[in-house]
């Protein structure tokens, strides 16, 4: 990107839209909370509709990344795809799937798929690899029979309720999510990078966050997440020592795992996997935890592992130490991050003080 372009997006970053206002409003404004731009369509400043695609997408992707109003980061992944038309390009198929992302539409998905296919180059296998396992799985957690309704269970009878169980761990599109969590892996293996590991545990940790899953599917997307990141982290190999990989400098990959790891645990319990696998699973994300007692989120995380250890361990003293071990974390997290009603919540929850 030349000098003047880069000023271009800097300057329209940070006015970066005008809106097309209701009646009796201003015609521009700064205020991503106002209830008035809700009513009117997005307009997008002149000077980032001068931008190329690849740079429109790149500030859709800054601004998503900054927790920009939706329906402006909505509208710049839209321009850049207008702008990229009907190319075959890696950049192309990048902008399809991170679109299909951030608004979780399907056909973007589709298509990101099919124009990584048409894509023919040895120097771009890895990312068109990692383009279409995430489009895969994405389409997969999209289809609504993968999505999980907790009033089915209030509702259900024992008999009833054995048989919503067993379809919940079943999954629509099993064989295309295989294939693309295959993709990832061997895309992640060709790429040897922890800024795309990262990207993929933020992707995959998201289609855990957005839509209430099926538990069988909410176990597989986890379970490949922590599998690669345990090895990019080299959480692999037992840590009796307790010391932390040099990998380990990376800390929001650190954080994302034990994100995963918490995922992970919840739908094991569900799928009443025994506990002394789940424990076994988590260890290298619990030493993680354990030692970063500095940081509140790292806290709640060890605590709500420490939750599901005291449900699942089949000895009654090693999961009361579990229990007293969540408590511990929560009230250390209270420590640190007084003012987090959520910590206070669980401690009440829990019958424990703060």
């Amino acid at each position: 990107m030349t000098q003047g372009k880069r000023a271009a997006v800097a300057e329209a970053s940070s006015s970066k839209r005008a809106r097309t206002a209701p009646a009796k409003h201003a015609d521009e404004c700064q205020d991503d909370e106002c209830a008035g731009c809700a009513d009117g369509a997005i307009e997008l400043d002149q000077k980032v509709l001068e931008l190329s695609a690849s740079e429109l997408l790149a500030m859709a992707e800054q601004e998503e990344a900054e927790g920009t109003d939706q329906t402006v980061v909505a509208k710049l992944y839209e321009t850049a795809l207008e702008r990229f038309g009907d190319q075959t390009s890696l950049p192309h198929a990048w902008a399809l799937l991170r679109s299909a992302e951030y608004v979780d539409f399907k056909d973007y998905a589709a298509q990101a798929i099919d124009t990584a296919d048409k894509i023919d180059s040895a120097e771009s296998s890895a990312q068109t690899l990692l383009i279409k396992g995430r489009a895969r799985v994405l389409a997969v957690c999209l289809d609504h029979d993968n999505w999980a309704d907790p009033q089915d269970h209030a509702d259900a009878s024992d008999d009833e309720g054995v048989e919503i169980e067993q379809a919940q761990q079943r999954i629509a599109g099993k064989n295309m999510l295989d294939k693309g969590l295959r993709e990832i892996a061997e895309g992640l293996r060709i790429a040897n990078s922890s800024n795309s590991t990262l990207g993929v545990l933020s992707s995959l940790l998201a289609r855990h966050e957005k839509h209430a899953l099926v538990v069988g599917l909410r176990i597989s997307i986890m379970d490949c997440a922590m599998s690669l990141a345990y090895a990019a982290l080299g959480w692999n190999a037992q840590r009796e020592d307790g010391v932390e990989p040099a990998a380990d400098t990376h800390a929001d990959m650190a954080l994302a795992t034990s994100k995963a790891a918490v995922y992970w645990a919840l739908a094991a319990s569900e799928c009443l996997v025994s506990g002394n696998h789940i424990e076994e699973r988590v260890k290298p994300a619990l030493q993680h935890l354990s030692q970063s007692s500095d940081s509140a989120e790292c806290c709640k995380l060890h605590a709500q592992l420490m939750l599901v250890l005291s449900g699942v361990l089949s000895d009654e003293d090693a999961a009361l130490e579990a229990f007293d071990a969540a408590v511990n974390s929560l009230q250390r997290a209270h420590e640190l991050s007084p003012d987090d009603k959520d910590i206070l919540r669980q401690l009440e929850d829990l019958g424990a003080d703060a």
